[in-house]
Protein backbone atom coordinates (compact mmCIF):
# COMPACT_ATOMS: atom_id res chain seq x y z
CA UNK A 1 0.00 0.00 0.00
CA UNK A 2 2.55 2.88 -1.10
CA UNK A 3 1.45 6.62 -1.22
CA UNK A 4 0.94 7.65 -4.93
CA UNK A 5 2.90 9.96 -6.04
CA UNK A 6 0.49 11.53 -9.07
CA UNK A 7 -2.40 13.56 -6.64
CA UNK A 8 0.73 16.16 -5.81
CA UNK A 9 2.62 15.91 -9.18
CA UNK A 10 -0.65 16.69 -10.68
CA UNK A 11 -1.39 19.53 -8.13
CA UNK A 12 2.50 21.08 -8.20
CA UNK A 13 2.06 20.82 -12.44
CA UNK A 14 -1.21 23.20 -12.21
CA UNK A 15 0.62 25.12 -9.68
CA UNK A 16 3.96 26.08 -11.74
CA UNK A 17 1.82 27.37 -14.75
CA UNK A 18 0.61 30.27 -12.48
CA UNK A 19 1.69 33.51 -14.01
CA UNK A 20 4.43 35.16 -12.51
CA UNK A 21 4.45 36.33 -8.63
CA UNK A 22 3.05 40.33 -9.15
CA UNK A 23 5.24 42.16 -7.04
CA UNK A 24 1.77 43.29 -4.84
CA UNK A 25 1.17 39.49 -4.42
CA UNK A 26 1.50 37.06 -1.59
CA UNK A 27 0.67 33.50 -2.34
CA UNK A 28 0.30 31.83 1.04
CA UNK A 29 0.27 27.80 1.18
CA UNK A 30 -2.08 26.95 4.15
CA UNK A 31 -2.81 23.35 5.43
CA UNK A 32 -6.40 22.83 6.34
CA UNK A 33 -7.47 26.24 6.14
CA UNK A 34 -5.92 27.02 9.44
CA UNK A 35 -3.83 30.50 9.37
CA UNK A 36 -6.86 31.72 6.87
CA UNK A 37 -9.46 31.09 10.03
CA UNK A 38 -7.19 32.91 12.10
CA UNK A 39 -6.59 36.14 10.12
CA UNK A 40 -9.95 36.30 9.62
CA UNK A 41 -10.79 35.83 12.80
CA UNK A 42 -8.60 38.39 14.21
CA UNK A 43 -8.78 40.76 11.53
CA UNK A 44 -5.57 40.83 11.02
CA UNK A 45 -5.99 40.24 6.89
CA UNK A 46 -7.77 43.49 6.54
CA UNK A 47 -6.63 46.65 4.92
CA UNK A 48 -3.72 44.94 3.55
CA UNK A 49 -1.48 46.73 1.47
CA UNK A 50 -0.87 43.73 -0.71
CA UNK A 51 -3.05 40.90 -2.13
CA UNK A 52 -3.21 37.52 -0.18
CA UNK A 53 -3.60 34.36 -2.67
CA UNK A 54 -4.34 31.41 -0.34
CA UNK A 55 -3.33 28.05 -1.78
CA UNK A 56 -4.23 24.87 -0.05
CA UNK A 57 -2.30 21.72 0.83
CA UNK A 58 -3.73 18.66 3.22
CA UNK A 59 -0.13 18.28 4.16
CA UNK A 60 3.21 19.55 4.69
CA UNK A 61 5.07 17.35 1.76
CA UNK A 62 3.01 18.48 -0.88
CA UNK A 63 3.02 22.21 0.27
CA UNK A 64 7.04 22.52 0.63
CA UNK A 65 7.25 21.06 -2.73
CA UNK A 66 5.31 24.24 -4.12
CA UNK A 67 7.37 26.35 -1.67
CA UNK A 68 10.56 24.61 -3.26
CA UNK A 69 9.49 24.92 -7.22
CA UNK A 70 8.72 28.62 -6.59
CA UNK A 71 4.91 28.32 -6.99
CA UNK A 72 4.04 29.39 -3.78
CA UNK A 73 5.67 32.22 -1.60
CA UNK A 74 5.16 31.09 2.20
CA UNK A 75 3.38 28.09 4.07
CA UNK A 76 3.65 26.59 7.66
CA UNK A 77 5.05 23.23 8.14
CA UNK A 78 6.41 21.14 10.91
CA UNK A 79 9.97 21.24 11.93
CA UNK A 80 10.00 17.24 11.04
CA UNK A 81 8.86 17.84 6.86
CA UNK A 82 10.72 21.37 6.80
CA UNK A 83 13.98 19.93 7.71
CA UNK A 84 13.16 16.69 5.35
CA UNK A 85 12.58 19.08 2.41
CA UNK A 86 15.60 21.35 3.27
CA UNK A 87 17.51 18.21 3.74
CA UNK A 88 16.40 16.56 0.01
CA UNK A 89 17.86 20.10 -1.65
CA UNK A 90 15.10 22.99 -1.76
CA UNK A 91 15.57 25.95 -1.56
CA UNK A 92 13.80 27.05 1.00
CA UNK A 93 13.83 28.46 4.51
CA UNK A 94 12.18 28.50 8.14
CA UNK A 95 11.46 32.83 8.45
CA UNK A 96 9.39 32.59 11.61
CA UNK A 97 8.58 29.90 14.02
CA UNK A 98 5.09 28.70 16.23
CA UNK A 99 6.57 27.24 19.16
CA UNK A 100 4.79 24.54 20.49
CA UNK A 101 1.83 24.15 22.65
CA UNK A 102 -0.36 21.70 24.54
CA UNK A 103 3.46 19.55 25.68
CA UNK A 104 3.37 17.65 22.02
CA UNK A 105 0.17 16.31 21.84
CA UNK A 106 -0.72 18.08 18.28
CA UNK A 107 1.69 14.76 17.42
CA UNK A 108 0.89 11.37 18.09
CA UNK A 109 -0.12 8.10 17.51
CA UNK A 110 -3.58 6.92 16.99
CA UNK A 111 -5.06 3.88 16.85
CA UNK A 112 -9.19 2.83 15.69
CA UNK A 113 -11.84 2.16 18.20
CA UNK A 114 -11.51 -1.05 19.52
CA UNK A 115 -8.15 -2.30 18.91
CA UNK A 116 -6.39 -3.56 21.89
CA UNK A 117 -2.99 -1.89 20.98
CA UNK A 118 -2.63 0.58 24.36
CA UNK A 119 0.99 1.74 24.68
CA UNK A 120 3.96 2.35 21.90
CA UNK A 121 5.83 -0.86 23.21
CA UNK A 122 2.94 -2.73 21.36
CA UNK A 123 3.53 -1.42 18.31
CA UNK A 124 6.49 -3.62 16.96
CA UNK A 125 6.08 -5.37 13.69
CA UNK A 126 2.38 -3.43 13.21
CA UNK A 127 1.66 -1.66 10.33
CA UNK A 128 1.48 1.76 10.87
CA UNK A 129 0.37 5.05 8.82
CA UNK A 130 2.16 8.07 8.28
CA UNK A 131 3.41 10.74 5.76
CA UNK A 132 6.67 10.52 4.38
CA UNK A 133 9.22 12.61 6.23
CA UNK A 134 6.42 14.20 8.45
CA UNK A 135 6.20 14.70 11.56
CA UNK A 136 4.41 11.96 11.93
CA UNK A 137 7.27 10.16 10.71
CA UNK A 138 9.41 11.82 13.17
CA UNK A 139 7.69 10.70 15.79
CA UNK A 140 7.74 7.44 14.93
CA UNK A 141 11.77 7.76 14.35
CA UNK A 142 12.06 9.21 17.51
CA UNK A 143 10.22 6.26 19.26
CA UNK A 144 12.45 3.82 17.85
CA UNK A 145 15.42 5.36 18.90
CA UNK A 146 14.46 5.30 22.15
CA UNK A 147 13.36 1.74 22.17
CA UNK A 148 9.55 2.85 23.47
CA UNK A 149 9.08 0.77 20.09
CA UNK A 150 11.04 -2.43 20.46
CA UNK A 151 12.14 -4.45 17.69
CA UNK A 152 10.88 -6.02 15.52
CA UNK A 153 10.25 -2.60 13.70
CA UNK A 154 7.24 -1.91 12.65
CA UNK A 155 5.98 -1.77 8.41
CA UNK A 156 5.42 2.42 7.93
CA UNK A 157 3.35 2.91 5.55
CA UNK A 158 3.96 6.31 3.95
CA UNK A 159 0.38 7.61 3.06
CA UNK A 160 -1.33 10.96 2.42
CA UNK A 161 -2.87 12.05 5.38
CA UNK A 162 -6.76 11.04 3.60
CA UNK A 163 -5.54 7.68 2.35
CA UNK A 164 -4.28 7.25 6.17
CA UNK A 165 -7.58 7.87 7.60
CA UNK A 166 -9.09 5.46 5.30
CA UNK A 167 -6.61 2.60 5.90
CA UNK A 168 -7.36 3.05 9.71
CA UNK A 169 -10.97 3.09 9.71
CA UNK A 170 -10.36 -0.11 7.74
CA UNK A 171 -8.14 -1.60 10.05
CA UNK A 172 -5.40 -1.51 6.84
CA UNK A 173 -3.20 -0.41 9.42
CA UNK A 174 -2.95 -0.64 13.32
CA UNK A 175 -2.23 2.64 13.64
CA UNK A 176 -1.58 5.77 12.16
CA UNK A 177 1.34 8.64 13.42
CA UNK A 178 0.11 11.97 12.59
CA UNK A 179 -0.78 15.15 13.84
CA UNK A 180 -3.56 18.53 14.28
CA UNK A 181 -6.16 18.03 12.51
CA UNK A 182 -5.94 14.77 12.03
CA UNK A 183 -5.42 13.65 15.75
CA UNK A 184 -8.88 15.32 16.99
CA UNK A 185 -10.81 13.78 13.76
CA UNK A 186 -9.39 10.39 15.17
CA UNK A 187 -9.85 10.62 18.37
CA UNK A 188 -12.92 12.77 18.49
CA UNK A 189 -14.95 11.65 15.57
CA UNK A 190 -13.24 8.67 14.88
CA UNK A 191 -13.30 7.27 18.53
CA UNK A 192 -10.15 6.43 18.12
CA UNK A 193 -6.86 6.31 20.89
CA UNK A 194 -3.93 8.21 20.99
CA UNK A 195 -1.44 5.94 22.61
CA UNK A 196 1.59 8.24 22.56
CA UNK A 197 2.73 11.74 21.77
CA UNK A 198 5.85 13.70 20.83
CA UNK A 199 5.89 15.64 24.30
CA UNK A 200 9.92 15.26 25.56
CA UNK A 201 11.33 13.77 22.24
CA UNK A 202 11.43 16.72 19.71
CA UNK A 203 11.17 20.23 19.86
CA UNK A 204 7.98 20.44 18.15
CA UNK A 205 8.29 23.41 16.33
CA UNK A 206 6.24 24.75 13.13
CA UNK A 207 7.32 27.31 11.07
CA UNK A 208 6.87 29.90 8.50
CA UNK A 209 8.73 28.62 5.36
CA UNK A 210 9.91 30.79 2.50
CA UNK A 211 11.10 30.08 -0.92
CA UNK A 212 15.25 32.18 -1.16
CA UNK A 213 13.29 33.46 -4.53
CA UNK A 214 10.77 35.54 -2.07
CA UNK A 215 12.82 36.11 0.77
CA UNK A 216 14.89 38.03 -2.06
CA UNK A 217 12.09 39.67 -3.79
CA UNK A 218 9.32 39.89 -1.39
CA UNK A 219 10.71 40.62 1.94
CA UNK A 220 8.73 43.46 3.00
CA UNK A 221 5.22 41.58 2.78
CA UNK A 222 6.86 38.37 3.98
CA UNK A 223 7.70 40.53 7.06
CA UNK A 224 4.08 42.42 7.08
CA UNK A 225 2.70 38.96 6.72
CA UNK A 226 4.67 37.42 9.79
CA UNK A 227 4.19 40.40 11.95
CA UNK A 228 0.33 39.93 10.74
CA UNK A 229 0.12 36.51 11.49
CA UNK A 230 1.75 37.03 14.72
CA UNK A 231 -0.96 39.27 15.93
CA UNK A 232 -3.79 36.85 14.58
CA UNK A 233 -1.84 33.97 17.01
CA UNK A 234 -2.02 36.76 19.91
CA UNK A 235 -5.57 37.14 19.38
CA UNK A 236 -6.16 33.33 18.90
CA UNK A 237 -4.43 32.75 22.67
CA UNK A 238 -7.36 35.01 23.98
CA UNK A 239 -10.41 34.03 21.73
CA UNK A 240 -9.54 30.19 21.48
CA UNK A 241 -13.67 29.39 20.99
CA UNK A 242 -14.01 32.58 18.96
CA UNK A 243 -10.94 31.19 16.34
CA UNK A 244 -12.56 27.74 16.66
CA UNK A 245 -15.80 28.36 15.10
CA UNK A 246 -14.48 30.38 11.98
CA UNK A 247 -12.37 27.27 11.55
CA UNK A 248 -15.20 25.05 12.02
CA UNK A 249 -17.31 26.90 9.35
CA UNK A 250 -14.56 27.51 6.65
CA UNK A 251 -12.95 23.89 6.64
CA UNK A 252 -15.84 21.73 7.81
CA UNK A 253 -14.22 20.31 10.98
CA UNK A 254 -17.02 19.41 13.40
CA UNK A 255 -16.83 22.29 16.24
CA UNK A 256 -15.53 19.80 19.16
CA UNK A 257 -12.60 18.88 16.94
CA UNK A 258 -11.87 22.51 16.10
CA UNK A 259 -12.18 23.81 19.49
CA UNK A 260 -9.46 20.54 20.58
CA UNK A 261 -7.22 21.86 17.32
CA UNK A 262 -7.50 25.42 18.48
CA UNK A 263 -6.19 24.47 22.22
CA UNK A 264 -3.32 22.63 20.88
CA UNK A 265 -1.96 24.84 18.34
CA UNK A 266 -2.77 28.55 19.29
CA UNK A 267 0.48 29.82 20.41
CA UNK A 268 2.59 33.05 19.48
CA UNK A 269 5.26 32.75 16.96
CA UNK A 270 8.21 34.75 17.01
CA UNK A 271 11.54 35.46 14.62
CA UNK A 272 13.91 32.36 14.57
CA UNK A 273 16.64 32.64 16.92
CA UNK A 274 20.23 30.92 17.24
CA UNK A 275 18.28 28.88 20.13
CA UNK A 276 15.87 27.69 17.66
CA UNK A 277 18.16 26.85 15.17
CA UNK A 278 20.06 24.73 18.24
CA UNK A 279 17.07 22.92 19.12
CA UNK A 280 16.78 21.24 15.57
CA UNK A 281 19.94 19.41 15.48
CA UNK A 282 17.99 16.63 16.93
CA UNK A 283 15.61 16.79 14.12
CA UNK A 284 18.30 16.52 11.53
CA UNK A 285 20.31 13.76 13.37
CA UNK A 286 16.93 11.64 13.41
CA UNK A 287 16.40 11.61 9.93
CA UNK A 288 20.26 11.51 8.86
CA UNK A 289 20.84 8.30 11.54
CA UNK A 290 17.67 6.64 9.55
CA UNK A 291 19.07 7.07 6.06
CA UNK A 292 16.67 9.95 5.18
CA UNK A 293 18.28 12.97 4.04
CA UNK A 294 22.21 12.90 3.67
CA UNK A 295 22.65 16.68 3.47
CA UNK A 296 25.21 18.20 5.45
CA UNK A 297 26.30 21.26 6.18
CA UNK A 298 25.92 24.10 8.39
CA UNK A 299 22.59 24.10 9.57
CA UNK A 300 21.84 27.84 10.12
CA UNK A 301 21.78 27.67 6.00
CA UNK A 302 17.73 26.70 6.66
CA UNK A 303 16.93 29.62 8.57
CA UNK A 304 16.68 33.53 7.80
CA UNK A 305 17.45 35.53 10.81
CA UNK A 306 17.28 38.34 9.68
CA UNK A 307 14.06 39.01 8.15
CA UNK A 308 12.55 42.64 10.68
CA UNK A 309 8.85 43.73 10.95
Amino acid sequence: MQACPLLSTLLLSAMLCLPAHAEDELIVADQKGQQKALMEAAGTDQNLPYHIRWVEFEAAAPLLQALGAGAVDTGIAGDGPFLFAWGAGLHIKAAWVIPPRGAGQATAIVVPEGSPISAPDQLSGKRIATGRGSIGHLLLLRLLATGAIPAPAPHIVFLLPAQAKAALDTKRVDAWSTWEPYVSLAVISGHGHAIADAAGLMPNNSFFVANTEALAQKKRLLADFYRRITAAYDWGTKHQVAYAHILARQTGLPDDVAIAVAQKLIAVPAPVTPDVIRAEDGVVEAYRSAGFIARTGDLSDAFEQNLTH
